[in-house]
């Protein structure tokens, strides 16, 4: 008896070639944009990636329609051209919503909410490039009413962040920063060089 044809065929390697790879690019796509403002050129090097894998996933679908009995072998090897669409539309899904930020702040609140607390009431500023919770902080300063943190590596142009004041809207001096009000007293926070 031919044990080969008895057996399913329900692991390759190249289905996990297909997969990983997607699955890669969207958890670095979900962590470029968990920071306001987002790692831009990060992004930049996603993006490539995303059109690598979209082109690659065209190709192999491809493949797989033009071979004999295309409808056989769509359905056997549906994680190969379904799962990659999926995650992408899971992706978009969770950036519209603005889940990639929304989870890393409130995973981060109460150290945020803690050293902005002791900075209002006289602690020193921490150290430039200081983690406070999941947030790489490149500087912290005190503005008229709180405090601001500006987030290593984000933005394009200028710096963005967080601003944590309590009495409302920080003032915005010159009109070069610019406040977004995020959860109770903070603020997302921008500014031009």
């Amino acid at each position: 008896m031919d044990t080969a044809e008895t057996v399913p065929d329900t692991w390759r390697p190249g289905r996990a070639v297909a997969i990983v790879p997607t699955l890669v690019a969207a958890l670095a796509t979900v962590w470029a944009t968990s920071v306001p403002g987002w790692y831009l050129m990060w992004l930049a090097l996603i993006a490539n990636v995303w059109v690598f894998i979209g082109l690659i996933w065209l190709l192999t679908l491809g493949r797989m329609l033009f071979r004999r009995e295309p409808l056989a072998r769509l359905r056997r090897e549906w994680p190969v051209w379904s799962l990659p669409p999926l995650i992408v539309l899971l992706v978009c899904g969770l950036l519209y919503v603005g889940a990639p930020l929304e989870a890393r702040f409130a995973l981060s609140r109460p150290a945020l909410d803690g050293r902005a607390q002791a900075i209002s009431h006289g602690t020193p500023l921490p150290a430039d490039d200081e983690w406070i919770g999941l947030f790489p902080v490149e500087r912290a300063e005190r503005i008229p009413g709180g405090v601001r943190f500006a987030i290593d590596g984000t933005g394009f142009l200028g710096t963005t962040g967080f601003a944590w004041s309590p009495e409302g809207e920080p003032p915005e001096p010159e009109g070069e920063d610019l406040y977004e009000h995020w959860h109770g007293p903070w603020y997302l926070w921008s500014e031009s060089d």
